[in-house]
């Protein structure tokens, strides 16, 4: 199977040849670290390390300064032409995108409680606006898109799910809505305790849900059982456990757990891997992942 085609059988949970994988971004510490470079990072470098860890999807986040954009545009159109990588896109979500119009998570959190009646209209033009970017990323080769709106933390979420059901989660419908339009697959990404308004979520219309941000198997194990045959996971890897001899333990747990039945792709919680994790140690992991299910079919047939 292609990068490309894994991915879309993940999420349409059907049979893979392996377990597939995506991190969001190899940040350059860890690709240099990695490839031992001391030159700058290239962006073949960047390849090669996706390569070296087993990657089937990357993503790209798009932002809204003119400067900025033009560079993730062009980035974006580079590797879908030169690379066969399943290619996100990253837009904000309702309750993200508007939190950055605030001065302070603080004010915000303040407004949204006291009904100020700004919220509404705030979160219509910044969903209209990251809507736009997800569909100019998609014209331009991005394969599915992820929402990011980090509405929760490990306590739950940060507004009541009243406040969420009331200002935001019709906003992420419609953005859910037209771009599944374009045929592509849409992911919600969120850390924190989502479980609160797991069917929520659910109910937008998303295809995958990314992070998988939770204090221990016992509720990825739950969440699995909620989405179970309708929407794809993505993520769960705490990336703390990358440093931990239990490391492929950790692995295996988590797989036991999540890709049984499909619909399931490996990754850190985080997306993102950085300097402080052991490139050595990333790579066993990745490598245990990419040969999981063929080992599991063996021992099958050996038992």
């Amino acid at each position: 199977m292609t990068k490309v085609e894994r991915i879309l059988a993940a999420i349409n949970f059907a049979d893979v040849d392996r377990v597939p994988s995506g991190e969001f971004n190899l940040d350059d510490n860890f690709v240099a670290k990695l490839l031992g470079l001391r030159n700058d990072v290239s962006f073949e470098d960047r390849v090669e390390a996706c390569e070296r860890c087993g990657l089937d999807a990357v993503a790209f986040g798009l932002e809204n300064e003119s400067g900025n954009q033009a560079r993730v545009w062009a980035e974006l159109k580079r590797w879908r032409e030169e690379t066969d990588f399943f290619i996100f896109a990253l837009i904000d979500g309702p309750f993200q995108g508007t939190a950055k119009l605030f001065s302070s998570f603080t004010n915000y959190l303040l407004a949204i409680a006291q009904g100020d009646p700004i919220i509404p209209e705030l979160v219509q033009q910044v969903a209209a606006t990251n809507l736009e970017l997800g569909l100019d990323a998609l014209a331009l080769g991005a394969h599915g898109i992820i929402i990011a709106d980090d509405i929760a933390y490990n306590g739950g979420t940060f507004v009541s799910p009243a406040a969420l059901r009331l200002n935001f989660f019709p906003g992420l419908r419609e953005q859910v809505k037209i771009i599944q339009r374009e045929k592509a697959p849409v992911f919600f990404h969120a850390d924190g305790d989502l479980r609160k308004v797991l069917h929520d979520i659910i109910d937008s219309g998303i295809n995958g849900l990314h992070s998988l941000d939770f204090p221990s198997l016992e509720e990825i194990s739950e969440v699995r059982k909620t989405t179970e045959n309708r929407v794809c996971l993505m993520g769960g890897y705490d990336l703390g456990w990358f440093e931990e001899e239990k490391r492929i333990e950790r692995a295996y747990n988590l797989l036991e757990v999540t890709s049984k039945g499909g619909g399931y792709i490996f990754g850190s919680s985080a997306g993102i891997l950085g300097s402080a994790q052991t490139p050595q140690n990333v790579l066993e992991v990745y490598q245990f992942v990419n040969n999981y299910q063929s080992n599991r079919v063996m021992n099958s047939h050996n038992s």
